[in-house]
């Protein structure tokens, strides 16, 4: 390529396929890189300063792969700890409705009339009928 390319490549900063004759091979990622250092070069950056840049770069692609692997691998946890959240906050709630006291006019609903009250009631019903009947009378 050129001839600062065996340089670029004493330094580490491409390493490039080689044949079993000693030729150089780039890749696809070798020639970008070698766009990259040349941008490098021509905005003042020596070989030394390349080298970190472009071993911090590196770094962040793989530490961005890594949290995107996590994240995806976390969704099902982040969506059972929502679940998990709402369900107690329904709970909290149940038990706050449960410890309030009922309103004094409504009588508890799980507690059944005792048959002396329905006796009253059947009873109230009969006597009005009669002292209908015996003011016609």
């Amino acid at each position: 390529m050129l001839p600062a390319s065996r340089l670029v490549e004493q330094r580490g900063l491409v390493r490039p396929f080689r044949t079993d004759g000693g030729t150089r091979r780039y890749s696809r990622d070798d020639i970008d890189r070698i766009a990259d250092i040349t941008n490098l070069l021509a905005k003042g950056v020596n070989l030394a300063g390349i080298g970190h840049v472009l071993k911090l770069r590196d770094q962040s692609h793989r530490l961005a792969a890594e949290l995107s692997e996590l994240q995806a691998t976390s969704e099902p946890d982040r969506q059972e700890v929502r679940r998990l959240r709402r369900e107690n906050r329904d709970l909290k709630a149940e038990l706050v409705r449960r410890d309030q006291p009922d309103p004094p006019d409504q009588p508890d609903s799980s507690v059944q009339p005792d048959r002396s009250h329905r006796a009253r009631r059947h009873r109230r019903k009969t006597s009005s009928s009669s002292d209908d009947g015996s003011a016609e009378a």
